[in-house]
């Protein structure tokens, strides 16, 4: 009994947290940062985000290595805990990023790992479009019913449209991965725009669409009372959903926490800390 019950909250989990019912692992391209989940999940323009949900084309922007932790747990039950960590490494020729993330609890557990190179192509004299290609190895084990497992591909890009404003686009699972012979995992494409109003305030939002789904709004916004301390708050509908977070800068290290309240189901925290050098 306890199993199945664990099992049942890791479908229900799946399917509140990714727009999808527990046939697909959608959540695995909802979470990954703090930063982000305090801003209503809204990172598909963000050009600072790190993560195994980053968009794709994200760590072509990076100057610096970057390391991410992140750790959640949803409704505070230990069988919907979810772990991530993830990797940037920047070159001349590009960025290559690894990543690694696990959910579930006895008797059901999913496990995903992502290797992705993003890079800068340049048009013209003054813009540069970002775009990256990841893959991510899904595999999901049942006791009693085995494992399978599936290599899904990612594309994103970002696109600066004015020096304050970013347009950014994500798409996963475009080769339509299955785990399951004629079920396959979601494929999902968001596009979001970042506006960097003022050095204290940025502003976020995307409309975020699974093929077999209407499609969700997602929003955010960041302000930096001074510049070692943001406030966030975010908000997501189908369901509606709303974020907030905080984070600290600490010379080398980003320290961030966040919370989502869903309406029926309670509170779910988060964390994350990233290090760059």
């Amino acid at each position: 009994m306890r199993r199945l019950v664990g099992f049942m909250l890791a479908g229900m989990a799946v399917g509140v947290f990714g727009g999808s019912p527990a046939h697909g692992q959608s959540a695995a391209d909802l979470f990954g940062s703090a930063r982000t989940s305090g801003l209503g999940y809204a990172s598909t323009a963000l050009t600072e985000a790190v993560g195994v949900q980053a968009n794709p084309g994200a760590s072509a922007l990076r100057e610096r290595r970057t390391v991410s932790f992140f750790a959640r747990e949803a409704f505070g039950l230990a069988a919907l805990r979810y772990g991530a960590v993830y990797g940037t490494w920047p070159a001349s020729w590009g960025a290559v990023s690894v990543g690694a993330s696990t959910f579930g609890g006895e008797g059901y557990r999913e496990v995903h790992y992502s290797l992705g190179y993003a890079r800068g192509l340049q048009f013209g004299t003054s813009r540069t479009v970002h775009v990256g290609l990841t893959g991510r190895y899904y595999y999901t084990r049942i006791d009693g019913y085995g494992g399978a497992g599936a290599l899904g591909l990612h594309l994103g890009i970002l696109l600066p449209l004015l020096p304050s404003l970013h347009l950014g686009a994500h798409a996963t699972n475009v080769n339509s991965p299955s785990l399951v012979e004629g079920e396959a995992l979601p494929q999902t494409l968001s596009i979001g725009l970042r506006y960097r109003a003022t050095s204290r305030l940025l502003v976020v939002t995307d409309v975020f669409k699974d093929l077999s789904y209407p499609a969700s709004v997602r929003a955010g916004v960041e302000v930096r009372p001074i510049s070692m301390l943001a406030l966030r708050a975010g908000v997501t509908s189908s369901p509606t959903r709303f974020t907030g977070g905080v984070g600290v800068r600490l010379g080398w290290i980003r320290a961030h926490l966040a919370a989502e309240q869903h309406p029926t189901l309670g509170w779910s925290p988060s964390a994350s800390i990233d290090v760059r050098w």
